[in-house]
């Protein structure tokens, strides 16, 4: 954690974003620009409150925060949350809202939001289908998620096996196969899985079921 808190000053910088998307996704992996835009691109077309969970200094979610659109980000790094609120004041934007929170005990109401964020961590959590049904409840039927994660593709070092397992064993990195994505999604009440992938950067949509 401390690692993570010292981290946010660079976390959107070129010594950061580039290396990591280079280096896992595969040298035709997208840039940070190009993610931020695929990611946010699934839920501009929502008004009301969205969620981002594990929002890092807001990276996603200050890209679409709007008089239409607030937004609530929630992390347990409160490095990367000052650093959100510093970014949030430098840039003015008033409609987005930051807490320490774990995605295993969202605090908020069941079906409260109208869309959620998900960028660059749903590999970390510890188990994926509790992390993504928290994620379900807090949502309204019908709501987006969209999601920035890693995936067993043909680019950058996580095409091999190897080094997929090696990740797991020794850092908790789950490397997704897409059927297991939708099997996971399924069973955390989610629908219509819409994945792209582009080496081995997943990035997908999906609908929260109705109750």
């Amino acid at each position: 954690m401390r690692f993570i808190d010292r981290m946010a000053g660079i976390y959107e910088s070129k010594l950061w974003y580039p290396i990591v998307l280079n280096l896992y996704g595969g040298l035709h992996s997208p840039s940070l620009a190009q993610l931020i835009g695929t990611v946010t691109q699934k839920v501009q077309s929502t008004e009301g409150r969205m969620l981002d969970v594990a929002c890092g200094p807001g990276t996603y979610g200050r890209r679409v925060a709007s008089p239409s659109r607030e937004v609530f980000g929630i992390d347990v790094s409160m490095g990367m949350l000052r650093q959100g609120a510093a970014y949030v004041a430098q840039e003015g934007i008033p409609d987005v809202h930051f807490a320490r929170a774990r995605v295993e005990a969202l605090p908020f109401e069941d079906g409260v939001f109208d869309a959620a964020l998900c960028c660059g961590s749903l590999h970390l959590f510890t188990d994926t289908v509790i992390a993504l049904r928290e994620m379900a409840r807090v949502m309204k039927p019908g709501a987006t998620l969209s999601v920035f994660t890693f995936a067993a593709g043909d680019g950058g070092i996580l095409k091999f096996r190897w080094v997929r397992e090696w990740s797991r064993k020794n850092h908790g990195l789950h490397v997704f196969e897409l059927p297991q994505v939708e099997q996971y999604l399924t069973a955390s009440g989610f629908k219509d899985f819409q994945p792209e992938l582009a080496g081995s950067i997943l990035t997908f949509s999906a609908r929260r079921q109705a109750s």
